[in-house]
C-alpha cells in the first residue's frame, strides 16, 4: 500500500531535468503520438551514402502551426560530423524574419537542453517545444536569424553523442552553416551562441572550439542558463537520485561511443542494467517517471558513484569545458534553488573561471518555483527567467559594445568542496 501511494505521488509530481510532470499533464505531455513520428521518418532519413560538406542543407519544410508572427519556421536536415569525422545527419530548426534585411543578418545558434534519445524527443520533431523557447518572438522582432541544431543522433539515423562536448560544437556551428545555406536567410558569419542545461555545455565547448571548427564564423559571445559546467562535482551530488535515473542512462550509451574503455557493467545496478537501453531512448518526462518510481522503490541507476571510477572520472573531467579565454565573453545564469543543477557547482565555475581570466558574467537568480516541486521546477525556470537578459546580452554582443565581467561579486552559494554534504 505505501508502495502504490508513492507511485500515485511521483505520477501526480516528478519534476526531471527541467520538465515539469503533473497528474493532469502526464498523458497530453507526450511529444508525439507513433503515427506522427512515422509520418516524419522520411525528412529525417538522410541519403545514403551521405555526401557533401558539412552545413549543407539536405533538405527543408515549413513547421505549420508554430506560434510565431513576422517570420517563417522551417524545419531542416543538415550535414555536419560525428566525432571520428564521418559524415552525418542533424536535423534542427531555422527561423528567418520576413521584414526585409539590409545587409547580412546576425546569427543565434541554440543548444537545446537534455531531451532523451528517442526520435520524438528531438526538438525539431517535438509539438512541446515552442513552450520552451518563448525567446524565438524576440529575436526575429530584432531581425536575427535563429538556428537550433537537434545534435547527430537525435531524432535522425545513427549513433547519439550526449554530453560528448566536440559533438555538440560540431552540430552548433554546422548548424550556424545551415542557417547561411539556408534559401533567402541572408545570415552572415557573426553569430552567438545560446544554450540551457546539457546545452549550456553545448554552448561553452562551441566557446571553446569555434574557430579550430569553423574559422570562416565569427562567434561574438556564449551566453548559458543552469548550464552543466563541473560534471565530476555535479555527478558526486547527484549520482545515487533520481537524476542519476534521467540523465545516466544517455551517459551510459554515449559516452562508450567515444570511450571504449568504459564499461556500463562496472558502474550500473542489476536494476539499471536491466533498464537504462530503454529509459535512454524515452523522452526524458517518460524515463523521469520510470527512475523516480525506481528510486521510490529503494533502486539507483548507479552502483557507485562513477566519478570513483578511474576511466569514467577521466572521461568526465576531459568532457568538462575548460575557462574560456578572455576575449570570448560569457554570460552565465544560475538559479540558487536549482534542484538539477546545483548551484555550487556553477558557484565553482564562476571561482575558476573567473581566476582564469575569463570574461564572465554571472547573474545570480533566486528561487523561481514553489511548492514541493520547486527546487526541480527552478531548473527549467532558469531558462524562462534569464532570456530577456540573454537576448538583451546578446544584442550588445551583436552592437560591437565591450562585455563587463563582474567576477568582483561574491557568488550567494559557496562553491563546491568535495568535502561538502
Amino acid at each position: 500500500m505505501r508502495v502504490f501511494k508513492v507511485f500515485l505521488i511521483i505520477i501526480a509530481a516528478v519534476v526531471v531535468s527541467g520538465i515539469v510532470i503533473v497528474s493532469t499533464s502526464v498523458i497530453q505531455g507526450k511529444v508525439e503520438t507513433n503515427q506522427t513520428q512515422e509520418a516524419l521518418d522520411p525528412f529525417y532519413t538522410p541519403p545514403n551514402p551521405l555526401v557533401g560538406n558539412p552545413g549543407e542543407i539536405i533538405r527543408t519544410e515549413p513547421i505549420a502551426d508554430y506560434p510565431i508572427t513576422g517570420a517563417t519556421a522551417n524545419r531542416i536536415l543538415y550535414i555536419s560530423k560525428d566525432p571520428a569525422g564521418n559524415l552525418r545527419a542533424s536535423g534542427g530548426m531555422v527561423f528567418v524574419p520576413n521584414a526585409p534585411s539590409v545587409g547580412e543578418r546576425k546569427v543565434v545558434a541554440y543548444a537545446h537542453g537534455t531531451s532523451g534519445l528517442g526520435d520524438a524527443c528531438a526538438p525539431s520533431r517535438s509539438e512541446q517545444t515552442p513552450a520552451n523557447q518563448p525567446f524565438i518572438q524576440t529575436l526575429m522582432d530584432l531581425g536575427y536569424v535563429y538556428t537550433a541544431t537537434d545534435y547527430v543522433g537525435l531524432g535522425t539515423p545513427g549513433d547519439p553523442y550526449y554530453m560528448v562536448g566536440q559533438s555538440e560544437a560540431t552540430d552548433v556551428v554546422n548548424s550556424v552553416r545551415a542557417a547561411r545555406n539556408f534559401p533567402g536567410s541572408k545570415a552572415g558569419s557573426t553569430y552567438a551562441v545560446m544554450g540551457h542545461s546539457q546545452g549550456g555545455h553545448s554552448a561553452i565547448w562551441t566557446g571553446e572550439l569555434s574557430k579550430q571548427l569553423a574559422p570562416e564564423l565569427n562567434l561574438v559571445g556564449v551566453t548559458v542558463s543552469a548550464p552543466a559546467t563541473q560534471l565530476e562535482p555535479l555527478l558526486n551530488q547527484q549520482w545515487n537520485t533520481t537524476i542519476g535515473w534521467a540523465i545516466g542512462p544517455e551517459v551510459a550509451i554515449s559516452w562508450p561511443l567515444v570511450y571504449p574503455d568504459l564499461a556500463p557493467i562496472d558502474i550500473v545496478t542489476p536494476e539499471g542494467a536491466k533498464l537504462y537501453p530503454e529509459l535512454a531512448y524515452k523522452c526524458l518526462t517518460d524515463a523521469g517517471i520510470d527512475g523516480a518510481i525506481q528510486q521510490a522503490l529503494g533502486n539507483t541507476m548507479f552502483s557507485q558513484n562513477p566519478a570513483t571510477v578511474p576511466a569514467w572520472q577521466n572521461a568526465m573531467r576531459e568532457q568538462t569545458p575548460k575557462p574560456l579565454p578572455s576575449a570570448m565573453p560569457v554570460l552565465m545564469n544560475q538559479a540558487i534553488g536549482d534542484g538539477i543543477v546545483l548551484a555550487n557547482t556553477n558557484s565553482l565555475t564562476q571561482q575558476k573561471w573567473c581566476a582564469a581570466g575569463s570574461n564572465l558574467q554571472t547573474n545570480w537568480l533566486g528561487q523561481l518555483a514553489t511548492g514541493s516541486l520547486a527546487s526541480a521546477a527552478t531548473h527549467q525556470n532558469t531558462l524562462l527567467a534569464a532570456w530577456p537578459m540573454e537576448t538583451d546580452w546578446i544584442q550588445a554582443r551583436f552592437d560591437g559594445k565591450p562585455a563587463v565581467s563582474n567576477c568582483g561579486f561574491t557568488p550567494p552559494v559557496k562553491p563546491y568542496t568535495p568535502t561538502a554534504s
